[in-house]
């Protein structure tokens, strides 16, 4: 296995296996605001089922714009300063609770988190968005940046260190 394949795995476990994301949003003055989410991958998109209570789904009614972070555990990770971490910008829709697509991420939420869904779904306050990832970069360690390319940005090329934009 070469280091893109095996860069290619760590990326795609880590995509697959994050339960949750660090939301970068825009409030109503264009300042940027942090938060976080639970999500959901399915089919190269990003889901996040947030409540209307907080700022960052107003953010996102008001601004579509958004940044996600995908961020190994640190209690798994060999050292905090390099903890593998996907970053990825794009633009989040909501999803109408009458689509297939609701029924079928939901279900997905419900495998994921379990009993809690049961609770928060039939809340009238909670919208799905889907995150249509546009960029992205996977970082697996100091020297290992990858700018994410392809339909889904599951093609991995490597960041030479020196034309990088982020530390690693």
């Amino acid at each position: 296995m070469n280091d893109i394949d095996s860069a290619r795995r760590d990326y795609l476990a880590l995509r697959e296996h994050a339960n949750s994301a660090q939301l970068a949003t825009l409030d109503s003055d264009r300042a940027p605001e942090s938060s976080y989410a639970p999500c959901v991958t399915y089919e190269g998109s990003y889901y996040l089922f947030l409540s209307r209570l907080a700022s960052h789904t107003d953010n996102l009614m008001r601004n579509p714009e958004i940044g996600l972070m995908l961020l190994e555990d640190e209690a798994g990770a060999a050292n905090p300063f390099a903890r593998k971490r996907i970053n990825l910008q794009g633009r989040a829709e909501p999803v109408a609770r009458d689509s297939a697509q609701f029924r079928i991420v939901l279900d997905l939420f419900h495998h994921r988190f379990g009993k809690v869904m049961e609770i928060i779904e039939p809340l009238p306050d909670f919208q799905l968005f889907c995150v249509h990832p546009e960029t992205g970069r996977f970082v697996r360690g100091f020297g290992q940046a990858y700018q994410l390319e392809g339909d889904r940005l599951d093609r991995l090329t490597h960041v030479d260190p020196g034309q990088s934009s982020e530390d690693v």
